[in-house]
Order: C-alpha cells, then sequence, then structure tokens
C-alpha cells in the first residue's frame, strides 16, 4: 500500500519546521491564511456552519436563515476554489512552520490535492472537504433528501427568531431542488445520468414525498415538534401567546410547502421521469466522460492512497479468501458444515431464532438490545482509551420516509458546541435485514468504539484550527469503525456470542467484497446483477440488503473501498509499534495517538504514530526509573 510519499511529506515538513525560528508573533502568516480558508468554505457553507455549530463570525455573518448555494455557477466557483486553494498551500514556505502548524499543513496537502484533482470534472456533485460523485439526483444524497434531515436535526429552535430563520430556509429548499434539477438536466445533455435502475428509486422516493399528507411532512412535523418544546418551556403567562404565534408559523410553513417545495419535488421528478427514456442500465462510471479518469480521482479522495483499481480488486479477492476459511471454521463449530461458506451464511441469516419479530415491539426490543450494548462498551472503554468522549451518545431509527434509501445504519456526529449529541441512527425498514447475527458488529462500527469515539474526540481538540476539525478522510473514519468492530472481537465481546462473532466476520467480508465489487463496477464493466449475484454468494446476507448497498457503490464510487484499505493501515501500524516497543507497548497510548489529532490522511497517520513509539518508549523507561 502506497503510504510512504505523505509519510515522507509529513517527515520532511517537521524537519524543516524544527530547524525553522519559533513564531515572533501571535499569528503566523499561515495561520493567517488557514483562517481565510475557513472563513471562505464556512461562509459558503451555512449548512456545514450549522452541523458545526461554529459562531456567526467564524462563518463570516448570520447564517441560520440560508442553505447552501447548490447553483451551476455556485459549484463552478467551489470548483475554481478548490484549485487555487491547492496552489496558495503550495506556495506556504514550510521551512517557517512550527511542529503544530507542519501537521496541519501535511494534512491539508493530502486534502486540498485530491480535492483539486476532483476538480477538474464538469459534471456531478462536488465537497471540496468531503468527496466527488456523479449524479446530482439520486436516492442517496440529494437536496430533496438531505434537507428535510438536516432542517429536522439540525436547525434549532430556541426563540421566535428561530422559527422565522427556520421559515427562511424552508422558502430556501424548493430553490435548492431546482437548483439541483437544472444541473441534472445540464449534465443529461453532456451524456451524464444515472443508470435506469436508479432513476427508479429517486422517482419512487419524489413520488412518496408527493404522497405523504402536509400535516404528516418531515418539514411540519418537526417544525411542530419544536414549537411545541418552545412553547412548553415558556412562562405560564406568555404560553397561550407563545403558543398561539407557533400556530400562525405552523401555518405559514404550511404554505411554503404546499405552494413551493412540493412543486419543486413535482418538477424534479417530471424532469426524472422524462430523461429515464434516455438511460441505460451501465452501472459504472466507466463509460461516463473521462471515466476512467473520475474514478481514479474518487478513489484518491476516499482512500487516500494512489492503488490503482486493479490493486484494490485483488487486495478484495485475498481478503475474502482469507476470511472464508475463518468462516468456515466457525460455521463448522455450529453444526452448519454443508456447502459453500455463502450457502451457510445465508442459512444463518434465514432462521427465524436469529431474527426480531417484524412488529413494533420487535422494533423497541432491538433499540434497547442496542442501547444495553452501546452502554456496555462505553463502560469498558477506559480500559482501552486514555481519552473517552465528552458528548453525549444517542440511538435512535431513522425517520421512515428515508428508510427506503438509506444504509442500514449511519453515524451523525455533535456539533463542535455540544448543543447536538452524537446520534447513531439504525435502520428499521425491514428487521429481517438486521439480525441478531449481525447487529452487535454494526453498534460497535457506527457507535462505540467506533465514530462517535474517532468523530466526538477530534471535534474536542478546541486547540486544533477549525478547519481541521470539520476535514472528512474517508479511509481514516471508516478505517476506524471497521477496525472498531475488530477491537470488540479482540476484547471478548463475543466470548460467549458464537452467532454474533460470525456476524463479526460476515462484516469484515463484507468490507473485502466491497473492494472486489466497487472496482468491478466503475473500474471491470460488472452489471448491477453480477455485482448482486457475487455479494449474495459471498456474504449470503438478504437480498434487500445487498441491493441497496450496490446501489449505493453506484451514486458513490470509492467510499466502500476506504473502509478495508484504512482497516489495514490501522492495524499494520499497530503492529509496527507493538514490534518495536515489545512490552513497552500500551494500546490506551496508540489509540490516543491515531485518534487525538483527528480525521487525518493514512500517510499522516503513519507519520504520527512513527513519532508516537520513540515517546511512549521514552514514557515506559521513566516510568520504570520511577519505580
Amino acid at each position: 500500500m502506497r503510504f510512504a510519499a505523505w509519510a515522507m511529506t509529513l517527515a520532511l515538513v517537521l524537519t524543516a519546521a524544527a530547524c525553522g525560528p519559533r513564531r515572533p508573533q501571535p499569528m503566523t502568516a499561515f495561520e493567517g491564511r488557514l483562517n481565510d480558508w475557513t472563513l471562505e468554505i464556512l461562509s459558503d457553507s451555512p449548512e456545514l456552519a450549522t452541523q458545526a455549530g461554529v459562531s456567526g463570525e467564524a462563518a463570516g455573518g448570520a447564517y441560520n436563515s440560508r442553505l447552501d448555494d447548490r447553483s451551476a455557477l455556485a459549484l463552478e466557483r467551489r470548483r475554481s476554489a478548490a484549485v487555487r486553494r491547492y496552489a496558495e498551500l503550495r506556495a506556504v514556505d514550510v521551512s517557517r512552520l512550527d511542529d503544530a502548524d507542519a501537521l496541519t499543513y501535511a494534512i491539508l496537502r493530502a486534502q486540498f490535492e485530491a480535492a483539486a484533482g476532483a476538480a477538474s470534472f464538469e459534471y456531478g456533485d462536488f465537497n471540496p472537504l468531503g468527496s466527488v460523485t456523479p449524479y446530482v439526483l439520486n436516492q442517496m444524497d440529494s437536496a430533496f433528501i438531505n434537507l428535510p434531515i438536516f432542517l429536522d436535526e439540525r436547525h434549532e429552535i430556541a426563540s421566535a427568531a428561530d422559527a422565522e430563520a427556520y421559515l427562511a430556509r424552508l422558502r430556501a429548499v424548493a430553490v435548492a431542488i431546482d437548483a439541483e434539477t437544472a444541473r441534472a438536466r445540464a449534465d443529461a445533455n453532456r451524456g451524464v445520468r444515472p443508470p435506469a435502475f436508479i432513476m427508479d428509486s429517486t422517482l419512487a422516493m419524489l413520488q412518496e414525498t408527493l404522497e405523504t399528507p402536509l400535516g404528516e411532512q418531515i418539514y411540519i412535523t418537526g417544525l411542530r415538534r419544536k414549537l411545541d418544546a418552545l412553547a412548553a418551556a415558556s412562562d405560564e403567562a406568555s404560553r397561550a401567546a407563545t403558543q398561539q404565534r407557533n400556530q400562525q408559523i405552523l401555518a405559514r410553513a404550511e404554505v411554503i410547502v404546499r405552494d413551493e417545495i412540493l412543486p419543486a419535488h413535482q418538477r424534479a421528478a417530471f424532469f426524472v421521469r422524462s430523461d429515464r427514456v434516455n438511460a441505460t442500465d451501465m452501472a459504472g462510471v466507466s463509460e461516463l466522460p473521462r471515466g476512467g479518469e473520475f474514478y481514479a480521482a474518487a478513489l484518491r479522495v476516499e482512500t487516500n492512497t494512489t492503488l490503482t483499481p486493479e490493486e484494490i480488486h485483488r487486495i478484495g479477492l485475498d481478503r475474502v479468501e482469507a476470511l472464508n476459511n475463518e468462516l468456515d471454521i466457525a460455521l463448522r463449530r455450529i453444526g452448519l458444515t454443508a456447502g459453500p461458506v455463502g450457502e451457510r451464511l445465508a442459512q444463518l441469516t434465514a432462521d427465524p431464532r436469529h431474527r426480531y419479530e417484524e412488529t413494533e415491539e420487535g422494533r423497541a426490543q432491538l433499540l434497547a438490545d442496542v442501547r444495553t450494548r452501546v452502554a456496555g462498551v462505553m463502560e469498558r472503554a477506559p480500559q482501552w482509551f486514555g481519552r473517552m468522549p465528552r458528548a453525549t451518545l444517542e440511538v435512535r431509527r431513522v425517520p421512515s420516509f428515508l428508510e427506503a434509501g438509506q444504509p442500514g445504519a449511519y453515524y451523525e456526529p455533535p456539533s463542535l458546541d455540544g448543543s447536538t449529541p452524537g446520534v447513531y441512527f439504525i435502520n428499521l425498514r425491514d428487521l429481517s435485514e438486521m439480525t441478531r447475527i449481525d447487529l452487535p458488529t454494526q453498534d460497535f462500527h457506527e457507535a462505540a468504539p467506533g465514530h462517535h469515539f474517532q468523530t466526538a474526540l477530534a471535534q474536542e481538540l478546541t486547540d486544533s484550527p477549525l478547519l481541521r476539525r470539520l476535514m472528512i478522510f474517508n479511509a481514516y473514519s471508516e478505517g476506524w469503525g471497521l477496525y472498531a468492530e475488530q477491537l470488540a472481537d479482540e476484547q471478548g465481546f463475543y466470548n460467549n456470542d458464537p452467532i454474533g462473532r460470525i456476524g463479526y466476520l460476515r462484516w469484515q467480508l463484507w468490507r473485502a467484497a466491497r473492494l472486489v465489487v466497487d472496482t468491478g463496477l466503475h473500474a471491470q464493466g460488472w452489471s448491477r446483477q453480477r455485482a448482486i449475484d457475487y455479494l449474495l454468494a459471498t456474504t449470503g446476507d438478504a437480498r434487500g440488503v445487498i441491493e441497496t448497498e450496490v446501489d449505493r457503490y453506484i451514486v458513490w464510487p470509492g467510499q466502500a473501498c476506504g473502509y478495508e484499505l484504512g482497516r489495514r493501515e490501522i492495524a499494520r501500524l499497530r503492529e509496527v509499534a507493538r514490534n518495536e516497543l515489545g512490552p513497552d507497548f500500551d494500546l490506551r497510548g496508540f489509540h490516543d495517538a491515531v485518534l487525538l489529532s483527528g480525521e487525518v490522511p493514512l500517510g499522516v497517520l503513519e507519520g504520527l504514530v512513527n513519532e508516537w513509539i520513540p515517546e511512549q518508549r521514552l514514557l515506559a523507561e521513566r516510568e520504570r526509573r520511577r519505580r
């Protein structure tokens, strides 16, 4: 795996910084430039500013009444800005950076370079701090999906002014949906459109919203819930007036949804329906304009490596073979001995003893089990981590109107100001997809000790530059989530649960198979059906789960490759440290070294661990002398 280049960059920068002068003034030129970039990015994205919970000053002014500009012109500005920021970063004199700034430089160098490469494509969507995707309208990540979640989960209403800001944002929703529809139409004119089956899923989600009664639209139900809480918190003398005002606000919101937002959904649905006749079932991006380059750019962003699709495909095949051998042994121990591993996993999945009852009571029991398991991890976690997250962690179900297009589970981080907790969302659309076989491992990945530890701890690094705390490195974050599953296994959470351990091995198998499928779809011409058939044969998982996952890989190229490549690197670095330190190795210290610089590219992570090893050796020697 090719991490050496970034590790060398970090080493050279830190060496230059060590030889350079210490900062003579409160703010260096580099810090000033960093502040400029942060302000530019936050002022361009009021939604990011809201999610982060930053001050109006940090975001260039008040932002809680605005949404992101999704127009073609705004997207072109973002792409141009990403290229310019990379040029400005390369002009920095690294010899004048101290250690802290040198680390920030190395992190930005990886992110800005990948973003600049991804900014060269005219179609799709572009996030200068996240990813590049080929299709504007899809079943996972479009305005008509993201904005109701954003307003429901992130827009706080603690005053009448906050409620008015909510209405202002509500009026901007239709503008955002129409802007994406216009960009999707422009992309279609370039020959870029999703496969027909993705368009069908997208259209179904748009239609479901259009068929939802006005009073049950999430824009209205979320607002009503927040206004009710606001009225309940008011003093008795003003409560009646507050309730009357709230009814007026709700009535205004209903007019906006009815007369502006739902017609925008209709326009998007009309476009998707009319353009579907031009779509094919081609699943990968290879046939799109500069499709091979697009996939290479997406892999660079999502994996922090320069591995080729062929190399990634081979890594996946080798890992699948190794896990199949381990699963064969585990399945034989519970009496499943006949047939390929995938068939035996399918038998296990179909066994009703491992399912929750498909009722609201069953869903409640599932959520209760998850909360108990997460609490058990949190109780034992101080044995493995030197620092624990301060932010709370909540377990919630995915809103029902989003269930069809969302993955089985995901984690939403807390805000930087602590006003909202970290949330572990579980998709309860079909409990046959959420069995006792796999659920424990999902909890360890998405919640604790997975994404909650990795994300919440990063956001608590208040001495770290804000821009670093906003950055996303998929291979680091998802690699940590997958490593967290491995850690739970190593710490004995499956000692009395052989079925759960098979689920853990299957989750590991899934991530290996993703390497095969993602590269197969986007670099080797695989069809959707071939990808589904491969995953059915390999994982034995439920067809509904597999179909949703394959469609996710199709609209988000490269992202699924970050999990296993990131885990491999974290596990490799742990073994390097263990071999170097011998009895002086400390798991808590290693995890702090991995987590307490925030999200970083994998090459920078290698440099951080290599720095920690002699520090830990010295600390252990001092402790021996003290004794």
